[in-house]
């Protein structure tokens, strides 16, 4: 007779320069090599082909992993460097992972043979059983906008959540582990089902302007917007939040938001000139944006986070999964609110990075924290 697994999470930060003694410390934690689902964010800076080597030799089951900007636990809070991992121990999920390298050609015909090989057109193998996707990909091929709209599309719309790797304050190269190695130019999805309470979720914190802005022109590739409405971008970004000049605190409050499917998502601003914005996520001539005021971004987080274990309806959360846009870190420093963020995370058994860019089903965003949550 089978014994049922008693479930539990290990989740915890690890500062141990030592690969072997890193993962050694998850299986430990864990009381387990074979756990249901691992999830690691790492420093880029760590040694990733000994980590990699030692996830390989010491893990025996499903791992999504990649580099950050940061990563947080309800414990520490928002911090840099080592890493955080967290390791699901159940009979109650189940977790397939499926690498996609090369993501920067990615097309319509490998995002079906993905969704094939995890058989995401398969029926649910448990009644009751909720399935959803997560996705991390290189946060600097700016490849994710194609990528999630074509995997969503071939998976009839699996609810999907993930982040963009990051690599700190350096924007140079990202790193996502494919079950062998950490690679750039790449992305996992992973394939997840539990008949544990469950709720993937997308969040953020700005309400639209009035008016509109059309996008008249716009080099793609390059993420920039030249033109809104006919004008200079940035004049005329200027001109509807009422400012003569820019800085980082300006566009960080006043993002882009594109509607879709009934809901706001922002289109962070990068940088500027005397005429155009670049953005962090892509953007297309003919788009209509409004223009984004922020609320209380901890304050609304908080609410955010108490609504979320209100719907998922149970009274032990077992971990909340989040992939937090880096540029909200930035925020919560600049406005020295750190101490009020970490004891608001602090009520809940939550681990993630700070991403490059949030996935949610099929779009990518920015300032959004987006993630999964398990219950008992």
């Amino acid at each position: 007779m089978l014994t049922a697994v008693e479930t539990r999470c290990f989740r915890d930060a690890i500062c141990d320069p030592d690969p072997r003694r890193a993962v050694r410390c998850i299986v430990e934690g864990a009381e387990t090599d074979t756990p249901a689902l691992t999830a690691m964010f790492v420093d880029s800076q760590y040694d990733l082909e000994g980590l990699a080597t030692e996830l390989r030799q010491q893990i025996h089951g499903p791992i999504l992993a990649c580099t950050t900007a940061g990563h947080q636990t309800a414990e520490s809070g928002l911090f840099d460097n080592g890493m955080v991992a967290m390791a699901m121990v159940t009979d109650q999920l189940t977790a397939s992972i499926e690498p996609i390298h090369e993501v920067s050609q990615f097309g319509v015909g490998q995002a079906q043979q993905v969704a094939s090989r995890l058989q995401l057109d398969k029926p649910l193998r448990e009644p009751g059983a909720t399935r959803f996707g997560v996705v991390l990909i290189d946060g600097m091929s700016f490849a994710e906008e194609r990528v999630m709209a074509l995997l969503h599309g071939a998976s009839n719309g699996l609810p999907m959540v993930g982040g963009s790797a990051g690599d700190g304050m350096r924007f140079q190269k990202t790193y996502v582990f494919d079950g062998e190695h950490f690679v750039s130019d790449a992305a996992v999805l992973a394939r997840v089902e539990t008949t544990l309470p469950c709720r993937t979720f997308g969040f953020q914190n700005f309400t639209p302007l009035a008016g509109r802005l059309a996008v008249t022109r716009a080099v793609t590739e390059k993420r920039q917007i030249l033109e809104l409405n006919g004008e200079p971008a940035a004049r005329a970004y200027c001109a509807a939040i009422g400012q003569q000049e820019l800085d980082s605190r300006i566009t960080s409050h006043h993002p882009l938001l594109l509607r879709w499917d009934g809901r706001f998502y922002a289109r962070a601003i990068r940088g500027w000139d005397e005429e155009k914005l670049d953005l962090f996520c892509a953007i297309e001539e003919g788009m209509v944006v409004r223009i984004g005021e922020a609320a209380d971004l901890v304050g609304t987080i908080d609410q955010q986070y108490e609504d979320l274990r209100t719907d998922l309806g149970h009274d032990k959360t077992l971990v909340l999964v989040a992939f937090h846009c880096y540029q909200r870190r930035v925020e919560i420093e600049r406005s020295q609110e750190q101490d009020r963020y970490r004891e608001i995370v602090a009520k809940h058994p939550l681990i993630g990075f700070c991403t490059y860019g949030e996935q949610y089903n099929g779009l990518h965003m920015n300032q959004t924290t987006t993630g999964f949550a398990l219950g008992m």
